[in-house]
């Protein structure tokens, strides 16, 4: 009991609202956890009984064959690129992490589109010299496919990141064993990477779960098209909800099989010699740049040149005017919901600093928790609360005059808060390790000079994470303006995104219309990269 007042006599005024504001942030989470096991219907067994099983297969299908390729490519090229010294490497450092510029999506259109049969290189194959190339991309494999050329750059940064600090010591040391290049790379490095490389896997297997655009338009049958069919198709929330339940266990599962796996080993990662990097011989070095070149190719510059191929073809057809009010809809919303989480994230970084032990660890957890669960999940939630929200002030907006029976449902404010929800984790760990860094010498000063914490942030602490501030920025901005499964359920009827354009445009067929508004996202994407990658190089990460 005494230990229990203690506890409470700690949680202060700013303490409280930090949980207060973690508490509203898995609200919608907790809502289906609580109504997974309601009733059933006749017409949500029917829904379950026929598609559960082909939901639950592929998307293990996916999950499972993703998380190989992907960790295939980013550890070939994390590995090379950190050991090795070759023609075009700074490039590469670059152009590799492109991918991130292109909405997954946007991939499974443009591969669609050139291998059917109207297919440009299709087309004058057959015309030109009588060959008839076949090649059936909407399936699952072509899915797998889309999802490992868009989500290897997880394993590629992440692992790239981790190989920089790697102890050359222990390389020397293997060397002066006689140990040749491939064995140290098995014995060595890669079972000291290991945490890295699942946590890159990790992400790409959690991109894959919450995917929505690619198996929808491939006609593969995963979970999350399963929430949107049994929501916007059938109307049946209570079979979205059990679906969104399951896919969540699943989720919580798959969280609990990496943390086992991501336990590294207790070494050292610190760099104790000059690093330097070897040189390939010619014959290596030509097959190395080839092989980044194909992946590079594959990836980002050859999905541009089908691109470029749409935009000439649609330009005239262009409606500029409702191009140009859905781009401004689109930025509004997504630097307004940016700021609106690095808000968030400040305040949450600033409380949990001064934190300890399990009610650190809590903290943590529960701000990271929305970036592990899907969008459809966490869409499928804020549906339910802000329909009861409406429902229950009705009253006030007919004294407000509001004649709009889901005034909150119908506003973009609902896709503001699942943004919240879904990107929280972004902001928090990003200003959370800028933070780390600067350590608590000074924030500690300045407490103890009689200054608040709002005071010793702005006086002390903003300076010194302006960096990681702009960069978590930056990639929240990025994955706002390429989220579709948020957009696809929760996008009100007069207030539209690029992403959602894009599906529409997809979803009639109208696949060259699609080059205006994806070429806008890929932009932006591009010009906050370019700025990601100098601010990374000037703060050395």
């Amino acid at each position: 009991m005494t230990k229990f007042k203690r506890t409470v006599r700690a949680l202060d005024f700013w303490t409280l609202a930090s949980y207060f504001v973690l508490f509203l942030i898995i609200t919608p989470i907790i809502y289906i956890l609580f109504n997974l096991f309601n009733e059933t219907s006749e017409q949500t067994k029917t829904l379950l009984n026929s598609s559960l099983k082909e939901y639950f297969v592929n998307s293990l299908i996916i999950i499972f064959f993703t998380a190989i390729f992907t960790t295939i490519i980013g550890v070939f090229l994390a590995y090379f690129e950190a050991f090795y010294e070759f023609k075009f490497r700074k490039f590469f450092n670059f152009a590799l992490v492109l991918p991130f510029a292109v909405p997954n999506y946007l991939f499974a259109y443009l591969y669609a589109d050139f291998f059917s049969y109207s297919g440009w290189l299709v087309v004058w194959l057959r015309q030109n010299f009588g060959i008839k190339l076949h090649f059936d991309m909407m399936n699952i494999y072509g899915a797998i496919f889309i999802f490992t050329i868009s989500f290897y750059p997880y394993v590629y940064i992440i692992l790239r990141g981790f190989l920089a600090k790697f102890s050359m010591n222990l390389i020397e040391s293997a060397k002066s064993l006689g140990k040749s290049n491939t064995c140290i790379f098995f014995r060595v490095i890669l079972p000291l990477s290991k945490a890295a490389i699942v946590a890159g896997a990790g992400l790409c297997v959690m991109e894959s779960l919450n995917a929505f655009g690619t198996p929808n338009y491939y006609g593969v049958h995963v979970f999350s098209t399963g929430i949107y069919k049994a929501w916007v198709g059938y109307g049946d929330i209570n079979a979205a909800i059990k679906l969104a339940g399951i896919l969540l266990f699943i989720v919580f599962f798959l969280m609990f099989v990496e943390r086992i796996f991501r336990k590294p080993y207790a070494v050292t990662t610190s760099k104790q010699k000059v690093f330097k990097r070897q040189k390939l011989s010619k014959k290596a070095q030509n097959i190395v740049v080839g092989l980044f070149f194909i992946i590079f190719f594959i990836s980002f510059l050859f999905p541009m040149i089908n691109l470029s191929i749409w935009l000439k073809r649609s330009f005239s057809d262009v409606d500029w005017a409702h191009i140009i009010n859905i781009s401004a809809n689109t930025l509004l919303l997504t630097v307004f919901s940016t700021i609106f989480i690095i808000i968030i994230s400040l305040f949450l970084t600033t409380i949990s600093r001064s934190q300890k032990g399990k009610t650190k660890e809590l903290s943590n957890a529960l701000a990271n928790m929305g970036y592990s669960i899907p969008g459809s999940i966490i869409a499928i939630g804020m549906l339910v609360i802000f329909i009861w929200l409406d429902k229950n002030l009705s009253g006030i907006y007919h004294f407000f005059g509001i004649n709009k029976s889901l005034f909150l449902t119908l506003s973009p404010i609902i896709l503001i808060f699942a943004y919240v929800i879904r990107f929280l984790s972004l902001g928090y760990n990003g200003i959370e390790a800028g933070l780390n860094r600067c350590g608590k010498s000074c924030y500690e000063a300045s407490l103890s000079l009689g200054y608040g914490r709002l005071v010793t942030f702005f006086k002390v602490d903003f300076s010194m994470i302006k960096t990681s501030i702009y960069s978590a920025f930056i990639l929240i901005f990025i994955e706002i303006i390429k989220e579709l499964p948020l957009s696809s359920l929760l996008s009100a009827p007069n207030f539209r995104t690029l992403a959602f354009e894009i599906d529409r445009y997809a979803s009639d067929e109208q696949l060259a219309m699609t080059a205006v508004p994806s070429l806008i996202i890929i932009i932006f994407c591009f010009v906050l990269l370019s700025v990601f990658y100098k601010l990374q190089k000037k703060d050395k990460f």
